[in-house]
């Protein structure tokens, strides 16, 4: 991954000069004696940010980019330009889209991974000789994607670890596998005793079954029109405990294809058809993925939230400074992933299974019926999966890691509101905080659910914007980094089926029909690398212009010292770890939704 090591300054591609801005000085407006500045500034600033309520309704988005947020893509396109230069690699996408000339059509697995044999490799063949193109690794799923084990720990730490949940009750067991208990005891013999593991909360469900609205898309496929189809299973793993109270590994139990009328599959089954319901529920976990997990519970709940701070957190507000660094390309790159990626005939259209439609609607029913600000600060998520308790699930690399970094943000974001809001009456008098609040849940603004309707104490708004920076900054880097490593070699985690949910006795040729045809293939492992190819920035280090107050800094620069002990926790963590986690680790965690 190419990523930026220090804090420069961008410069403008068009004349190579710094893009600098004034040092602010940090006032809460109830001090300020120059009041009529700030108004100036929120009501020029209300003009130029308003609300969209039609495009994703019920969720509120921009509804024109300002001209200041657009120009930050001149940092972006410098920063590129320069990494290019800087580490000597141009990576052709004219490469990848030429790749089907190389291929007949896939007729093994084995096709897949030499895919990547191509593009790891030096090869004169694949463009020109004066080109030097960045070499891509073949990630290490690839060798061991059919493993029950790795199936398994991709819950815990793979792309989409926020779907797994710990049923701590037995009625929490849904009634598909309770009335088929009795059938899965019987497979499974002495070797596995489900009652008992039920009744200890060692048996742990992924549930896709949000995913039914939708019915699946059309691609044109070498001229043809070709059905895309999403499963939406429910898998059932069990991590036990031996006679000395220690946890195995996580291991899968079951898999429900399609509730009620699916098939029942378990390791018991044939290979061939085992491999098929286990990349069902990888098929439904990338959908999840990418419209729920990233796109809806990072990038899109906190757009309205930077809408909301650009009109009432004056320029020279210290909550306003804080958070600016942590919103930075967001509302840009989202205006353009809308033209871009979440477009008609764009890769969501094409490589997701469901319509555009459908999957926009993946997004929006996610926002109305479960996404609240509150119940998704990542500590009360992880609980309310019944996740939070280290001594019942002591391997959780995603919960163990996420906490250190969020700590660490809490503590920062902690001693830099108390430099400015020193007594309960800064806190109650600060008109632009207490307008901040209420625009945020108004119906007529960004009508968060479950964010506070005003601030009584400096207490809760630490946790309130500890939240926000954690899903801006370190949430949306460890759902967006891990896309390469789990969804560039596609048979492991396709975006689509391209059969019918199977039903058993399938072979390897039903098998190879099933998983995405080599353009589409091409298509995803582009698209992936893209997402997660670029790191602008880091966490915890801003461009020299974006803090001046020198408390502040001095807060700083202890959060980044705070911030190289995590780094240092968890690399030790990895080293004992069966397949090392590192997508919370501070060096490569951005500050904002910036990619």
């Amino acid at each position: 991954m190419a990523r930026e090591e220090d804090s420069e300054i961008p410069s403008n591609p068009e004349n190579g000069e710094p893009i600098m801005q004034s040092p602010l000085n940090p006032i809460l407006p109830q001090n300020d004696p120059d009041l009529q500045e700030r108004q100036e500034y929120l009501s020029k600033n209300r003009e130029a940010y308003q609300f969209d309520t039609q495009y994703l309704s019920p969720l509120p988005l921009l509804k024109a980019l300002p001209e200041e947020e657009d120009l930050l893509k001149l940092d972006f396109l410098h920063f590129t330009r320069r990494r290019a230069e800087k580490e000597g690699y141009l990576f052709s996408l004219q490469v990848l889209a030429n790749l089907h000339t190389f291929f007949d059509p896939f007729d093994s697995l084995q096709d897949y991974e030499d895919l990547f044999t191509l593009l790891s490799e030096p090869d004169n063949s694949l463009g020109d000789e004066d080109e030097s193109f960045e070499l891509l690794h073949v990630p290490e799923v690839s060798k061991t994607f059919q493993n029950d084990h790795r199936f398994a720990e991709q819950r815990l730490s793979g792309a989409n670890p926020a779907v797994i949940k710990r049923l701590s009750r037995p009625a929490e067991l849904p009634d598909i596998f309770s009335e088929k208990l009795d059938e899965l005891q019987e497979l499974y013999g002495t070797s596995l005793q489900l009652r008992d593991e039920l009744a200890k909360g060692n048996l742990y469900l992924t549930d896709y079954t949000i995913l039914r609205v939708v019915e699946g898309g059309e691609v044109q496929v070498e001229g043809k029109s070709k059905k895309k189809f999403l499963p939406r299973p429910l898998a059932l793993f069990c991590c036990s405990s031996d006679r000395n109270g220690e946890q195995g590994e996580l291991e899968p139990v079951a898999i429900q294809l399609e509730v009620p009328t699916g098939a029942l599959f378990t390791r018991f089954d044939d290979d061939t058809d085992w491999l098929m319901a286990k990349l069902c529920v990888q098929i439904a976990d990338g959908n999840y993925h990418e419209m729920i997990t990233h796109l809806g519970r990072t990038h899109f709940v906190m757009e309205p939230i930077a809408v909301v701070t650009a009109r009432n957190l004056a320029h020279n507000h210290p909550l306003g400074l804080l958070l600016r660094p942590h919103f930075r390309y967001m509302l840009g790159l989202n205006s353009r992933g809308r033209k871009q990626l979440i477009n008609r005939d764009g890769p969501v259209d094409k490589l997701m299974a469901g319509t555009l439609a459908e999957s926009l609607s993946l997004l929006a029913e996610d926002y109305k019926t479960y996404w609240s600000f509150d119940q998704f600060a990542f500590p009360t998520e992880i609980k309310n999966r019944g996740m939070a308790d280290t001594n019942v699930t002591p391997h959780y690399p995603y919960r163990d890691d996420g906490m250190l970094v969020w700590e660490a943000i809490e503590k920062y974001v902690g001693k830099y509101l108390q430099i400015y809001y020193k007594t309960t009456e800064d806190v109650l008098q600060d008109k632009e905080l207490q307008a901040w609040a209420k625009e945020m849940v108004s119906e007529s603004g960004a009508k968060v659910k479950g964010f506070p309707t005003s601030f009584q104490d400096v207490n809760s708004l630490i946790h309130v914007v500890t939240n926000i920076i954690f899903t801006c900054g370190p949430l949306h880097s460890a759902i967006n980094t891990p896309q390469y490593e789990y969804m560039a070699f596609v048979p492991n985690m396709p975006l689509a089926a391209y059969q019918p949910v199977p039903k058993k006795g399938r072979s390897q040729k039903d098998l190879l029909q099933f998983l995405p045809p080599q353009g589409q293939a091409i298509k995803q492992l582009n698209m992936v690398r893209t997402l997660s190819a670029y790191q602008i920035d880091r966490l915890g280090h801003y461009k020299d212009t974006d803090f001046t107050h020198p408390e502040a800094l001095a807060v700083i620069q202890q959060f980044q010292q705070d911030l190289n002990y995590v780094e240092a926790e968890i690399d030790e963590r990895n080293r004992s770890r069966a397949v090392p986690y590192p997508f919370f680790k501070p060096s490569q965690l951005l500050n904002s939704i910036s990619i």
